[in-house]
């Protein structure tokens, strides 16, 4: 799974869009992305998607309307 969001008002760090990808395959939790241009600047790992979410919001005011699932091409 993977979803994505950009960030309503574009900060000091200059983090542009967010990114939560699971990883299903070892610790089953999930990891939210925080992009400034096409490369991750960083990252943060959260227990649960809920985590993820709370912290996106928290940080950007991401809300959960604003996620829309991505698939890579």
């Amino acid at each position: 799974m993977k979803l994505k969001s950009v960030v309503p008002a574009i900060g000091e760090d200059g983090v542009k869009w967010l990114i939560i990808e699971s990883d299903e395959n070892d610790t089953s939790g999930f990891f939210l992305y925080y992009y400034m241009d096409d490369h991750a600047a960083y990252d943060t790992w959260h227990k649960t998607l809920e985590d993820a979410y709370e912290a996106a919001y928290m940080q950007y005011g991401v809300v959960r309307e604003n996620w829309e699932e991505i698939t890579d091409v």
